[in-house]
């Protein structure tokens, strides 16, 4: 039999539903609002925009894992088995992002300001970038490797997008519901190689290539252990293949991508077949290389004192499938520093066409007014930047003016002698 309810009941049946319903949400708001409480707010130092590094317990030991392997070997030697999951923070956004230790050597270890290669997930990019680095301002140079990317994009040469950000690192304790904050300073913010890179400098997509540097890493590796075990000093006994393209194959960023296009794999091909022909001395670089670009990128190269860009290993290139030539990346200049002599590219100098653009290039950056246009340009942001460098890096050269001035005297030295051939 059927019991029927008067409109009391049904209104007190249905207030009760609605009340535990509102229960249940505010608990799982509660809830939720408690795991966000886990990461403690931030108190900034700089004037900078903040990037925080969040890292589960597990995931940091892994990565600390690596680093203290690293320093027992002298080079940290990376592999894709090392990334492991973090959650990026920037702009009052999270990132859903995955990381890894970068740098070879263990000066992007010291401390807690730990040198991170990040993929973002998905199509999100901070600042432009899906895939960035971030590490201690001095293993580029400070300032000056960022005013080095200005000129050399100013003058339609590829370069990175280079900044600077105050970085936090969160390692959440679940176990006790809490995380541990380090503000580890002030990081330079560094792109690295993918299509976003080549569309931000206004060319097609297409591939870009650099020389193996794994072998050499190795054996860096093998000779700092043998050190330590004999008990003698690595001083002069770096690898032989350091700053040297012999043994090392020409390859590309994101291989898988390239192999899955028709027309990028083909691409590739030709230009590592340019490369290797190159190398071997079968071309010469005006044959190869956009001559008027790679000059500009050498003259640039030489009055940042930024020419460990210029050794084998650190050599990025673009191939311009409009052009079919192949166009420098600038990439770790490591800027800064006072010439001892200039430092032609690779495998340059024997090539008339290339000296004769060299000689037009030096020509123009070699000028006073050339560094005074280039400050004049960048004033305003070098202002803006440098106050919380001085504060946090005291006693540090921040921005080396007087050396690119000093580096001039090297250019114009280099180009009597151009002349004179």
């Amino acid at each position: 039999m059927r019991v029927k309810r008067n409109k009391n009941q049904t209104f007190v049946y249905v207030a009760l539903g609605s009340l535990v319903l509102v229960v249940l949400l505010f608990s799982f708001k509660g809830g939720k609002n408690k795991t966000k409480k886990i990461i403690p707010e931030i108190s900034q130092k700089t004037s900078y925009k903040s990037i925080q590094v969040i890292l589960g317990e597990k995931q940091f030991n892994k990565l600390k894992a690596k680093r203290d392997q690293a320093l027992s070997v002298g080079v940290l030697q990376t592999a894709d088995e090392d990334f492991v999951p973090a959650t990026i923070r920037y702009n009052n956004e999270n990132y859903k992002a995955k990381i890894r230790l970068k740098g070879d050597w263990t000066d992007h270890l010291k401390g807690l300001k730990w040198s991170y290669r990040i993929k973002l997930s998905g199509d999100k990019t901070i600042q432009g970038m899906r895939k960035f680095s971030v590490h201690h301002p001095a293993s580029r140079g400070y300032l000056n490797e960022w005013l080095y990317h200005k000129a050399i994009k100013q003058e339609g040469i590829m370069g990175l997008r280079y900044d600077f950000l105050e970085g936090f690192l969160h390692v959440k304790v679940q176990s006790k519901h809490i995380a541990v904050t380090t503000n580890v300073g002030i990081y330079a913010i560094e792109e690295t190689f993918d299509k976003r890179l080549i569309e931000n400098n206004g060319r097609k997509v297409g591939v870009i290539l650099k020389l193996t540097e794994a072998d050499m890493w190795r054996e860096s590796a093998k000779i700092f252990e043998i050190s330590k075990i004999t008990g003698t000093s690595i001083e002069g006994k770096y690898n032989p293949r350091y700053g040297s393209s012999k043994g090392m194959t020409v390859t590309a960023y994101s291989l898988s991508t390239i192999f899955a296009d028709t027309t990028l794999n083909k691409q590739f091909k030709l230009a590592k077949n340019l490369l290797n022909r190159y190398r071997d001395g079968e071309l010469k670089i005006s044959q190869v290389f956009d001559v008027e670009k790679t000059a500009k990128f050498t003259a640039l190269a030489n009055l940042f004192g930024g020419t460990h860009g210029l050794t084998a290993h650190n050599l990025r290139w673009y191939y311009n499938p409009i052009t079919s030539l192949i166009e420098p990346i600038a990439f770790d200049g490591n800027s800064g520093y006072k010439l001892a002599a200039f430092k032609q590219y690779w495998k340059s100098e024997n090539d008339t066409v290339f000296q004769q653009a060299l000689i037009t290039a030096l020509e123009e950056v070699s000028t006073p007014e050339y560094l005074k246009n280039l400050k004049t340009s960048y004033q305003e942001q070098l202002d803006f930047l440098i106050k919380d460098q001085q504060q946090e890096f005291k006693g540090k050269s921040i921005l080396s003016l007087d050396v690119l001035v000093e580096n001039q005297k090297v250019l114009k030295e280099m180009l009597l002698r151009l002349k004179s051939k």
